[in-house]
């Protein structure tokens, strides 16, 4: 349990500091509702791949990436035994566009949006000698 609550800090932490996140709002979210300590962070790594870390109270809880047009993409249940998770999510062959990464936690629910944006790799030259 130390280890796990020890690689979801990780996580947040390089959340909170990593400046190549996919043009995504706030890496740390509010608590949703005012009585519930539930909150999770999205993380870009490598690749178009995204980590949402979610550390949360005793309910259960889904994690969606929903497109522009409301059509869920992928989606993860946390369980009430799980208080604290890590959850990747494969994005590399969705087109560019806007996503959403929606917790839903009962009737409340949180919204993070992202952004898909292919970067174009500049070619290089190179020149063997033989």
């Amino acid at each position: 349990m130390k280890t796990l609550l020890a690689s979801v800090l990780l996580t947040c932490s390089l959340a909170l500091s990593s400046s190549v996140f996919a043009q995504s709002e706030a890496g740390i979210s509010h608590a949703i509702g005012d009585d519930t300590k539930t909150r999770f962070w999205v993380a870009s790594t490598e690749n178009g791949k995204i980590d949402v870390s979610v550390i949360k109270s005793e309910k259960e809880v889904s994690v969606n990436v929903v497109d522009q047009f409301g059509h869920t993409l992928a989606s993860k249940t946390i369980k009430k035994s799980e208080s604290a998770t890590r959850t990747r999510f494969d994005l590399s062959q969705l087109p560019d566009g806007p996503y959403k990464v929606v917790l839903i936690d009962g009737k409340d629910k949180e919204v993070k949006t992202i952004e898909l944006n292919t970067q174009a790799v500049e070619a290089q030259r190179v020149v063997s000698l033989g």
